[in-house]
């Protein structure tokens, strides 16, 4: 048995032994039929000069878990618990309390309500993660004040949720995502009003982006939605074609960046 799924293996008894929420292995390794959840997480060392004392990277496995932890923390109603963490070094557990501590959706509360963030998150996550039919997809979904964001944008396309009412269209209800995720596909935004329902697909905003300051290798889908976070008391939510990072923006300022692949989560600012 390799030196991997040795350690898969020991990080599997330790969950079971301890009720641990799930595993996060950042090891090449696979166990059928785990006790718990397993995920995978890339196992790269950051491109620092971190030390590579016990001490050292120890701080640096401990971090790289709670990064990796972060989605699942983000789901809404999370009960808690505990996570381990299999790398090739050992074995690290974290408390999802302090994660959410760090990674809260707490600062999108004046914006919008913590159940439509946490959905739009989760949506936003599966479409990073898988694309649509083979291909990666990038989009982006603004929420909040759905007459003051449609009043400085305009339809690409015929809008597809024209006429349906809000309950047919919540973003609330899973069984609403199919039909994004297939509108995803198309040029431009999504609009999500305050209470979570999708009152428009393939929207171009009509905003200047020139006055944004954003790292470089984003593109004009960034700009555009961080744009119209300075206009609007809105929170945009964005999906990188490239790796389908998700990115929340406030205020023209990204607040927090998760990739779907759970290899890491951080604060933007």
């Amino acid at each position: 048995m390799s030196q991997d799924r040795l350690m898969l293996s020991a990080g599997l008894r330790l969950a079971a032994d301890l009720g641990a929420r799930a595993v996060i292995a950042f090891v090449d390794a696979e166990i059928p039929d785990p006790p718990v959840p397993v995920f995978s997480a890339a196992a790269t060392w950051p491109d620092d000069d971190s030390p590579r004392t016990p001490e050292g990277i120890r701080e640096v496995l401990v971090e790289r878990l709670r990064a990796a932890s972060a989605p699942i923390s983000l789901v809404p109603g999370d009960p808690g618990g505990t996570v381990i963490g299999v790398f090739s070094d050992g074995l690290v557990m974290v408390s999802l309390d302090q994660v959410k501590s760090r990674f809260s959706l707490e600062q999108f509360d004046r914006y919008v309500s913590r159940p439509v963030i946490a959905a739009v998150l989760q949506l936003a996550l599966e479409i990073g993660r898988e694309g649509r039919e083979g291909r990666p997809i990038g989009t982006a979904f603004i929420i909040g004040d759905a007459d003051a964001i449609l009043g400085i944008s305009h339809q690409l396309i015929l809008n597809p949720y024209l006429g349906h009412p809000p309950e047919v269209t919540s973003i609330l209800d899973r069984s609403s995502w199919e039909s994004i995720k297939e509108f995803a596909q198309l040029d431009g935004m999504f609009v999500i009003d305050s209470s979570g329902a999708v009152v428009a697909a393939g929207r171009y905003l009509d905003v200047d982006s020139r006055l944004v300051h954003l790292p470089s290798g984003l593109g004009g889908r960034h700009r555009a939605a961080a744009a119209m976070t300075q206009l609007l008391p809105v929170v945009a939510v964005i999906i990188s074609e490239s790796g389908g990072t998700v990115r929340v923006f406030t205020e023209g300022l990204c607040r927090l960046e998760v990739r779907p692949d759970l290899a890491a989560v951080q604060r933007c600012v």
